[in-house]
C-alpha cells in the first residue's frame, strides 16, 4: 500500500455463516477523500463497512488500513486505530446530554483519559455544530440533529477514517444541504470519508470518488458523473434498460 493510499480490499469474500455477501470485492481508497459507495439493497454495501470494522471476518482476502493488515484485527482494536462508524439509525442515550454521548464514545471507543476526552468531545460536537445544544437530551433531538450527533460521537473516537452510513436518509432537501456542508468541512478538517448513501445529489456533489456496488463485488468505479451516467450503473441500480 503507498502512502497515499488509506484503505484497499483485496479480493474479499465474506457474509454471515454460509451465506456469502462480498464476492471478490477490491477497490482501494486515497487519504483525505470523500469515497461514495453505491448500489441496489442487498448489494453488500453495510457488509463491507461490517468487514472493515471487525464485525465480521472474511474468509478470503485482505483488508489493509494505514499500511496495516486488519483483516482479522478484532473492532475495538480497529477503533483504536483509527477507523470510526455512524449506523444508519441513530440511538443516542436518550436521557444523557448530547455532551455525555460523545464523551462516552471517547472515553470507551478511544479509550482516553476523561480530560482527553473532554476535549475531543468538544471538538466533535464543534465540527458538526452541536456545540450549543451540548446540554440537551439526546432524546430531544430534531433527526436531523440525531444524525450529527450519530457523526460526533464516531469522531470521538478520533478516527482518521470516517464510515457514514446514509446519513442524510430521511432529512428534508435543505436538511441534505446541511449534512453535505457538514462532509465538506470534515474533509477540509483532514477525515478520509466512506460514505454509503441511496440520496443521489451527496454522491455526486460531495464526493471525489464513487463505487457501484453490485452482488457483492466491485460494478464500476471512477469519477462519480460518469459512475452515474454509466449504461451498466442505470441497468443494475437504477433498474432503468436499454431499448433494443
Amino acid at each position: 500500500m503507498d502512502t497515499d493510499t488509506i484503505l484497499s480490499f483485496e479480493h474479499v469474500n465474506a457474509g454471515y455463516g454460509r451465506v456469502q455477501i462480498l464476492n471478490d470485492l477490491s477497490f482501494e481508497m486515497k487519504r483525505g477523500e470523500v469515497y461514495g459507495v453505491i448500489g441496489p439493497n442487498g448489494c453488500g454495501k453495510t457488509t463491507m463497512f461490517n468487514a472493515l470494522i471487525g464485525l465480521i471476518i472474511p474468509t478470503k482476502g485482505k483488508i489493509a488500513y494505514d499500511g496495516h493488515d486488519v483483516t482479522k484485527t478484532n473492532a475495538a482494536a480497529r477503533c483504536k486505530l483509527g477507523i470510526g462508524r455512524t449506523y444508519q439509525v441513530p440511538r443516542p442515550c436518550e436521557g444523557m446530554s448530547v455532551f455525555e454521548n460523545v464523551l462516552v464514545a471517547s472515553v470507551h471507543g478511544a479509550g482516553h483519559s476523561e480530560k482527553d476526552g473532554r476535549r475531543v468531545a468538544l471538538e466533535a460536537l464543534k465540527l458538526t455544530e452541536l456545540y450549543e445544544k451540548r446540554e440537551i437530551r439526546a432524546g430531544e433531538l430534531t433527526l436531523l440533529d440525531r444524525k450529527r450527533l450519530e457523526i460526533a460521537r464516531a469522531l470521538g473516537t478520533e478516527p482518521k477514517l470516517l464510515l457514514l452510513d446514509e446519513v442524510a436518509a430521511g432529512l428534508t432537501e435543505a436538511e441534505v444541504q446541511d449534512v453535505m456542508k457538514m462532509v465538506a468541512n470534515l474533509k477540509a478538517a483532514g477525515y478520509s470519508i466512506i460514505w454509503i448513501e441511496h440520496v443521489i445529489q451527496t454522491m455526486v456533489e460531495s464526493t471525489d470518488t464513487l463505487m457501484c456496488m453490485s452482488e457483492g463485488h466491485n460494478l464500476l468505479v471512477g469519477e462519480p458523473l460518469e459512475v452515474m451516467n454509466s449504461k451498466l450503473v442505470e441497468e443494475v441500480y437504477l433498474g432503468v434498460e436499454e431499448d433494443e
